[in-house]
């Protein structure tokens, strides 16, 4: 037999060896860039700690791992975009809670309607329960980098309103396939009017709607502002987002690389935070400087409106929207934040 069947021709091997390294050497090289979708604007506070910590990755990774934005809501509502995660035409976003609620209902807590006083009361609860709750993002398929305070909702529109009562007359925006927020607010009697983020400056622009229930920082990033009169001086309820990537698409970065995106994302969010609390009060003063009236209600209406939130949050737990262990350890925590304050 001819023992060259057997055997590869010298150039033959060192080609084949070339081709191998060179194609070896390719993948090793190629970045893995994850696609991260958020309704933020550029030029926010947000957005500014993001590209920040997206640079520090590059260079951390030697370009092994890139991040691309896509800022101010190009990609769609957040549902939308919740879906192109699981089509993987997007690797990650910054998304409202309800997208998540239906895979991990406790993020309800921190939503709970007239739960915390002042900003303060947030920090120190969120300190106890924030681990909690990523972990169950986490056991839901995700890779939490923790959550954006956006801030405490105020009632605010073009029509003036202190009672429960005189609040069922008006039209509420409530966010769209968010059945948490309008059960929450049919508790109080109140039919809402379900739109998108993005169709609410209209709504407010035509009369679709009158009133929305925002944190300061987001009505004015958000040009709302232009069409409030009257802002309801009762924090109605905590607002915030939530910073995720598809768990499959960051398995496939290096065990290494992994806890590098962890490290810079997860301090690009803690300082996007600071920045938050800080815009939470200064964005009330400008508001009133436009003059938008602070309504204040009585003692008597303020306690309607507590009987009213202490009725929501039962049928919270009831229909298993937070569980009772979580509710009872955030109570736990804001009543010891509370007497420690007092102290």
């Amino acid at each position: 037999m001819n023992s060259s069947s057997h055997s590869f021709n010298p150039i033959g091997r060192v080609f084949l060896v070339c081709l191998v390294a060179c194609l070896f050497a390719s993948g090793a090289s190629a970045a893995t860039t994850l696609k991260v979708a958020t309704i933020s604007p550029e030029g926010s506070a947000l957005m500014v700690e993001l590209r920040k910590a997206a640079a520090a990755i590059e260079e951390a990774t030697d370009g092994r791992v890139e991040f691309k934005f896509y800022s101010g809501g190009v990609m769609g509502d957040d549902f939308a975009v919740k879906r192109k995660i699981r089509a993987r035409q997007l690797q990650g976003a910054i998304l409202q809670t309800s997208v998540f609620t239906s895979d991990v209902p406790n993020l309800n807590v921190y939503n709970l309607p007239l739960q915390f006083k002042n900003v303060s009361e947030v920090t120190a609860v969120r300190s106890d329960l924030d681990p909690v709750l990523r972990s169950e993002l986490e056991e839901a398929g995700y890779v939490s980098f923790g959550f954006v305070g956006i801030g405490l909702a105020y009632a605010m529109g073009s029509k003036s309103a202190t009672t429960v009562e005189e609040t069922r007359r008006l039209k509420i925006w409530v966010p769209k396939d968010d059945p948490s927020t309008e059960l929450m607010l049919k508790a109080f009697g109140v039919s809402p009017i379900p739109l998108t983020i993005v169709d609410v400056m209209t709504g407010l622009q035509t009369g679709l709607i009158d009133t929305v229930a925002s944190p300061p920082v987001a009505a004015i990033t958000l040009q709302w502002h232009t069409q409030i009169k009257y802002m309801l001086d009762v924090p109605f309820l905590y607002v915030f987002s939530v910073y995720v990537l598809d768990q499959r698409s960051f398995r496939r970065i290096e065990a290494d690389d992994q806890e590098i995106v962890r490290k810079f994302m997860d301090q690009a969010i803690a300082n996007a935070e600071e920045r938050g609390k800080q815009d939470h009060e200064s964005a009330i003063e400008v508001m009133l400087d436009q003059g938008i009236e602070l309504l204040k209600p009585d003692k008597e209406a303020l306690a309607e409106w507590q009987r009213n939130a202490d009725g929501a949050v039962e049928e919270w737990i009831d229909r298993g929207l937070v569980s009772q262990s979580v509710y009872d350890r955030f109570s736990r925590s804001l009543n010891r934040s509370r007497t420690e304050n007092a102290n």
